[in-house]
């Protein structure tokens, strides 16, 4: 292949990236040469990404770790910092919360150096993901701030929205369901004015938990299903199960009890088999808390002991704590 259809090869595969087209994306790089493939740490480091919003773990890591190698062969610390930053986002998803830390932090310290802001957003992005885990809502709000900044340096709408979201759960976790809903509508805004199709379908799943948890099931109920659709068509297995956790919440909300409980058992199977601790974690709680509620104290306890344990090994001390009263 020459460099002429090489670079259009890149482009496309970009494109489809950044509209969150990661399936489209798969489907587009599996025609193409293998050895091309792995000889371009820009293409490696996209199907590692691509396969990590899909679920599908050890396709991932094999392929940011081509990145690695071919950028660090290549002396290119730029693509080398990028590809540390998802091999860290890879640990985190699949609950190796220090080692992810880790290469946050690493990542954080290459990208400033070097002057990539993009990089500076999505390392702190990330380093606040693990506050919030951690309960140190102050620290998760100065990483989220400082992720926003260096996007909007960089001119990365979808860093932008990413980083509003993750914000908006922090703000909700701390109670105040008024500003997170500001920042999630903010969330959704920059998301759709990016394309990307996959991030805002995120944002939006994300609003919808926040207007559930303020009283406004029906609207919620609409939003999340009108998300599942969307995570439906684009394939996207992960953020179908992480939605059906929040529709199992509107479907509880509305009285459907024994359906919201077959929902929820679904969804720590998926996340079970997606390799997604936290998800199931949090699921397993939703779970406790709605047994609870109907009275089998001893199935909720166990089901809250279950939940505590997912907590504590991924280091999500608050919402370890907060199952500690149900125990």
């Amino acid at each position: 292949m020459n460099a002429r259809e090489s670079l259009k090869m890149l482009n496309e595969a970009h494109k489809l990236a950044a509209t969150g087209q990661h399936a489209g994306l798969l489907e587009f790089l599996g025609t193409q040469p293998d050895e091309e493939l792995r000889h371009s740490p820009s293409l490696a480091l996209l199907l590692g990404i691509s396969h990590a919003r899909l679920g599908h773990n050890d396709d991932a890591r094999q392929w940011v770790g081509i990145a690695l190698r071919q950028s660090r062969e290549r002396g290119d610390r730029a693509a080398e910092t990028r590809a540390l930053n998802v091999s860290g986002a890879i640990a985190l998803e699949n609950g190796r919360v220090s080692e992810a830390a880790s290469h946050f932090s690493r990542a954080l310290a290459e990208a400033e150096r070097g002057g990539d802001h993009a990089t500076v957003g999505r390392a702190s992005n990330n380093l606040g993901i693990i506050a919030n885990m951690r309960g140190d809502h102050g620290r998760a709000v100065g990483s989220y701030t400082m992720a926003l900044a260096a996007f909007q340096r960089a001119d990365l709408r979808t860093g932008a929205a990413e980083a509003l979201h993750n914000m908006a759960i922090t703000y909700r976790d701390q109670g105040d369901l008024a500003k997170a809903l500001d920042t999630a509508d903010r969330a959704v805004d920059e998301a759709q004015a990016s394309g990307d199709l996959r991030l805002t379908a995120l944002a939006q799943g994300g609003r919808a938990e926040i207007r559930l948890l303020a009283g406004d099931v029906v609207v919620a109920q609409r939003e999340i299903e009108r998300v599942l659709e969307k995570e439906k068509e684009l394939g996207n297995v992960v953020g179908q199960a992480q939605d059906l956790r929040v529709w199992a919440g509107c479907l509880a909300g509305l009285g459907e009890g024994q359906r919201a409980e077959g929902v929820l058992r679904d969804v720590i199977e998926r996340a079970e088999e997606l390799g997604r601790p936290l998800l199931a974690a949090q699921a397993e709680r939703d779970l406790a808390l709605l047994t609870h509620k109907t009275g089998r104290v001893e199935e909720a306890s166990e089901l809250a002991r279950s939940a505590r344990d997912r907590f504590d090994t991924l280091g999500a001390e608050a919402e370890a704590r907060k199952l500690e009263d149900l125990l």
